[in-house]
């Protein structure tokens, strides 16, 4: 009985354990958009009749890629996620939903990382979320389609007098 338990315990901290570790977040995400555009063509979102039978072709691909060197196997769940996060094979209507905030300025760049700046002023807005919803309607922040990989908030231009 003292086994069992123990067994028991021993298997339950081992679980707790590896589902409360992080995990590891693609290390390149260049790598991930050549891979995400390369799938495009064999995954085509236009044509795409079912969601989930969109997601699996995005899988396969995927582990092609990964087998063939061109994607790191940490960057899996960040091309699958992109195509889990679309409206690609779903009905007519869905579309996908962004929030956005305005950017900040942090060490002389933007949060893209590649934008200098001086203010957070000048810093283009960024997408904080994005779902996909059953109809623009049910919306209320930046509509959109395909995948939320993709989404992008709207730039504002500032005419001077």
């Amino acid at each position: 009985m003292n086994r069992i338990v123990g067994s028991f315990v021993v298997a339950a901290v081992t679980t707790i354990t590896v589902a409360a570790m992080p995990a590891s977040a693609c290390d390149n995400p260049a790598a991930a958009a050549t891979v995400r555009a390369s799938i495009a063509s064999a995954c085509p979102c236009t044509s795409a009749t079912n969601h989930g039978q969109y997601v699996s072709c995005i899988n396969r691909q995927v582990r092609q890629a990964v087998a063939s060197g061109a994607l790191p196997t940490n960057c899996k769940g960040a091309v699958t996620r992109c195509a889990a996060r679309s409206t690609c094979g779903k009905k007519s209507g869905f579309v996908t939903c962004s929030e956005c905030q305005p950017g900040t300025c942090t060490n002389g760049f933007c949060d893209d990382g590649t934008t200098a700046c001086t203010a957070s002023s000048t810093c283009p807005a960024v997408v904080t979320h994005c779902s996909t919803k059953s109809d623009a309607a049910l919306c209320t922040g930046v509509v959109g389609s395909g995948s939320c990989c993709d989404a992008t908030c709207p730039t504002t231009t500032t005419t001077l007098p």
